[in-house]
């Protein structure tokens, strides 16, 4: 019953609405100014956190283009698509060949004569199969009680010293048969099968007459291929630095002595394609930047209204170190790629740039090597702008350390805020028993006064009468 609140007996007043407004006279006043300062801090670190977000794309795009390997990659191109594939990486010379793909590496497959469908899951008894493949053998011992056809697959599959050989069933019109395959392609890799057996199986069935009638399902291959009428004989059909820096993946035979299926030409050149995207990327990323610092810094004298960082020394300083990097020469930069204009890269009044496509192509074009030289040499453009953006969203850069303040500060505020609403339950409580005693002493000199007029209407009255 101690928390039940009682309205006035004594004076008759709303006790509890006197208390309701007397908590709120004194709870407002803060609570405003704590939930004033805490949008505040929230808008900043909403804004910091966009700018470093936007920055951090920026950084992404400058990476691309800061890496020598960015601009040392190789691109490569067929005439005629579907019968080979190629990768080159940097020391890859740039240049055209033949190619003629004579043959396919083929892995060797054996199979054992078909015995009747109707026999496939009978048990053809212990014993044990010999398995080669090239210089190597292995042997896989079989249960009596785990010998079908597809048994004895699974324990040549799952054999630990496996060299290299697997089986599987296959089923045709004539029955089912085992057939081995090598995992390798290649003359290098044959196998052979050699089977010993018990004679315990069902119906006399015997796992020694597996290799008997052995067939050759697919004859080991190598690949052939010629460039430019060198022969290149592989085990494989993925063929490494018969072109330096090249590797090759052969998936068709394009060889026709009718000449039906024509040659094919690999070129080879600077993967320029993608350096060209990367710039536009760049450009794109940095008016991004710009745009947004322009938002969040604005000021609108018509309505007086103010971005959340107008004014902030933080945002100005990052703006001004950005516009002078982009507009300087870089050290070592070899005409006509010394700077971002030579690119078509200009500045506008707003602080974003804009690109002349046409200017751009014929650069990356003509001057491929020396757009490396002006971005990604220690002294170019993305590894000067990299590091002048780590100082500000670094780990220990400007606008991380700002936001830990900021964050800081919201800690404040919350442990005030809660420090605050103890507080406030404790002068309610007070101003509740303050109120009540004085509804109490009312009571009292009520009392008192009832006692006081009772008395006095019960004197004698001098004149003879009460």
């Amino acid at each position: 019953m101690a928390g039940i609140k009682l309205p006035g007996v004594g004076s008759g007043f709303p006790i509890q609405s006197f208390v309701d407004a007397t908590v709120a006279a004194e709870r407002a006043p803060k609570e405003n100014m704590l939930a004033r300062q805490a949008s505040k801090i929230n808008v900043q670190l909403s804004s910091y956190g966009s700018l470093k977000g936007v920055l951090s794309e920026f950084q992404d795009s400058l990476k691309k283009l800061g890496e020598e390997e960015a601009f040392q990659k190789r691109s490569t191109s067929f005439n005629n698509s579907g019968f080979v594939s190629a990768t080159a990486d940097k020391t890859a010379v740039a240049g055209s060949y033949t190619l003629v793909v004579k043959e396919l590496a083929e892995a060797h497959k054996l199979g054992t004569a078909a015995i009747p469908k109707a026999d496939a899951e009978k048990k053809l008894g212990s014993g044990s199969l010999t398995l080669g493949v090239g210089d190597e053998s292995f042997t896989v011992a079989i249960d009596k009680e785990k010998s079908t056809l597809a048994e004895v697959a699974e324990a040549v599959n799952n054999a630990e010293d496996n060299k290299g050989v697997r089986a599987t069933v296959v089923t045709d019109d004539t029955g089912s048969r085992l057939v081995f395959f090598a995992d390798k392609t290649g003359t290098e890799s044959q196998i052979t099968v050699s089977a010993i057996g018990n004679a315990d199986g069902e119906g006399g069935a015997d796992l020694g007459t597996l290799d008997d009638a052995l067939t050759t399902v697919q004859a080991a291959k190598d690949a052939v291929v010629t460039i430019d009428g060198a022969t290149v004989t592989s085990q494989t059909n993925e063929i490494k630095n018969a072109i330096q820096g090249v590797t090759l993946d052969l998936k068709k035979i394009n060889d026709a002595a009718d000449g039906e299926k024509p040659n094919t030409k690999l070129t080879i050149g600077y993967d320029k394609k993608t350096v060209e995207t990367n710039l536009k990327d760049f450009v794109t990323a940095f008016n991004k930047v710009m745009s947004t610092i322009n938002q969040l810094t604005s000021y609108d004298a018509e309505t007086e209204r103010a971005g959340p960082l107008n004014g902030d020394s933080s945002t100005r300083s990052l703006t001004s170190q950005i516009r002078n990097m982009l507009s300087e020469s870089v050290e070592g930069a070899v005409a006509p790629v010394k700077n971002l204009t030579d690119l078509g890269i200009t500045s506008k009044k707003d602080g974003t740039i804009e690109l002349d496509e046409d200017i751009l192509k014929k650069q990356v074009e003509d001057n491929f090597e020396r757009i490396g030289q002006l971005f990604a040499s220690e002294k170019g453009v993305s590894n000067k702008l990299d590091e002048m953006l780590e100082s500000f969203v670094g780990k220990e850069g400007i606008l991380t350390e700002r936001d830990k303040s900021l964050n800081e500060k919201m800690a404040k505020l919350d442990k005030e805020a809660v420090d605050f609403k103890l507080y406030m339950e404790k002068f309610e409580e007070r101003t509740y028993k303050q109120f009540t005693s004085m509804d109490i002493m009312v009571a009292q000199l009520n009392q008192q006064l009832t006692s006081v007029v009772s008395a006095f209407e019960s004197m004698p009255d001098f004149s003879g009468g009460k």
